[in-house]
């Protein structure tokens, strides 16, 4: 088409120039996912480093730190008759319930 003269030299350029920006835009959205999954991948990893010296860190921690530990682990709570209830926060809450597997063999060796 342009060759025959059908678009103008104007408008060729102003095309060229917004398929530039939306290509500009498109990566960087690009570069922002791959940034958000390196993030998740990381938080992932200090979630489970924090699961597993979570005893030890309770036990030594003052009640400041303690507070923020629940924070941390814990949703919300509510009572049951007289039992404290804890709703557990992602990914807490999978850690919790512990492994499923339904090719476990069970309780058996």
């Amino acid at each position: 088409m342009r060759l025959t003269d059908e678009i103008t030299q104007e408008r060729f350029a102003a095309k060229q120039t917004e398929l530039r920006d939306r290509l500009a835009s498109i990566k960087l959205q690009l570069d922002v996912l791959d940034r958000s999954h390196d993030e998740v991948a990381d938080l992932a990893a200090k979630v489970f480093e924090l699961s597993q010296t979570l005893s030890e860190k309770w036990l030594s921690a003052d009640n400041a730190a303690k507070r923020r530990i629940l924070e941390i682990v814990f949703l919300n709570c509510h009572l049951n008759d007289a039992t404290l209830v804890p709703q557990i926060r992602k990914p807490f809450d999978v850690l919790a319930e512990g492994l499923i597997s339904r090719n476990s063999r069970g309780d058996w060796i």
